[in-house]
């Protein structure tokens, strides 16, 4: 997301929706009662005629949504740049990739504050190889912008690699993405013909969390896998990681009987006038229902991370009641 203002004294954001990630924090910091302003497609009397236009829309945010697309914003119009758009009549904003908008809230909470830098700071670091016998080359997105890094080239004599030589393709590009392995990006992405890729896969680098695609050709790959919206479900395959990852924390923490884990609205309670809270986990089901809660932990300074990824780690989140805390000891 791209923070253009953040106004704590006036809780105004205005901001840019760059993924679709940036859509689920915003669930979650758009609140009944706020306003949002954002273009709109609305229908227009022009005479005895009607006309989409495209106008500057503000409503007082009644009903939030999150679709497969967009979040979707419903309320009563407060504000439209066409004066033939009547104010107080009920509209929809669709929320998208690419999208600018400015929230007025009633009150920004700490960890609205949080998760807005957080869809800063976390803008995913993606690595991205597409490949052919003889040809690699390879990208970089951050800041959803895609770069290209570098390329691989090998002269190949005839319309077919050798053994020897398709063989010293693959050791040289199996050692340039072990290298780039070791940078820590959010997901790694390697796509070649099938074949290529269970090779690669089965006797270079066995070890490494990778994605496989298939794509045909190095030059049109990267084409292939953006058509396939590959990117967005690999990040989404990462956060699943380590969502599965606190989870094991946890119920291990559980089943150990550490009193620094903790779950249950009185328990936790009872706890938050002993110990300090360092971490909660939260549905979203959770945070949406319990806000008092959910404001006593903010105002701890808890780091809350929120389970959005269907997994089984949310399921075991919701049998819990949908929280869990980490305490610090006493």
């Amino acid at each position: 997301m791209k923070i253009v203002k953040l106004n704590r004294k006036n809780n105004v954001i205005k901001a840019v929706v760059k993924s679709y990630s940036d859509l689920v924090f915003l669930q979650y910091i758009i609140e009944k009662g706020d306003e949002l302003t954002a273009y709109s497609r609305r229908k227009v009397t022009v005479g005895r005629s009607q006309e989409i236009k495209t106008i500057r829309i503000g409503i007082a945010v009644e009903k939030i949504e999150l679709m497969e697309s967009s979040l979707d914003i419903g309320g009563k119009i407060t504000y439209s740049s066409d004066e033939k758009v009547p104010l107080h009549k009920y509209h929809t904003l669709s929320i998208r990739k690419g999208m600018g908008f400015i929230l007025q809230k009633n009150r920004l909470l700490n960890f609205q504050v949080r998760l807005l830098k957080q869809a800063v700071e976390t803008s995913p670091k993606v690595f991205i190889c597409v490949y052919e016998e003889g040809y690699a080359l390879f990208y970089v997105m951050l800041n959803y912008r895609i770069k290209k890094k570098m390329e691989l080239k090998k002269d190949v004599s005839g319309k077919r690699f050798s053994n020897e030589s398709r063989k010293a393709f693959f050791v040289k590009l199996s050692a340039m993405l072990q290298e780039e392995y070791k940078k820590g990006y959010n997901a790694f992405i390697v796509a070649g013909k099938a074949l290529d890729n269970e090779d690669l896969r089965k006797t270079y680098l066995k070890s490494l969390n990778i994605v496989y695609e298939t794509v045909s050709y190095a030059d049109t790959g990267l084409k292939e896998l953006l058509s396939r919206d590959s990117i967005n479900e690999a990040l989404g395959n990462a956060r699943l990681s380590i969502q599965s990852q606190l989870m094991s924390e946890y119920l291990t923490g559980i089943s150990k009987n550490d009193k620094r884990y903790c779950y249950g609205n009185k328990e936790i309670l009872e706890h938050l006038d002993e110990k300090k809270p360092l971490q909660a986990l939260l549905s979203k089901e959770y945070i949406l229902d319990n806000k008092e809660i959910v404001e006593k932990l903010d105002n701890f300074g808890c780091e809350i991370v929120l389970f959005d990824e269907n997994d089984d780690s949310l399921n075991q989140l919701n049998a819990f009641g949908g929280i869990l805390v980490k305490f610090a000891s006493i």
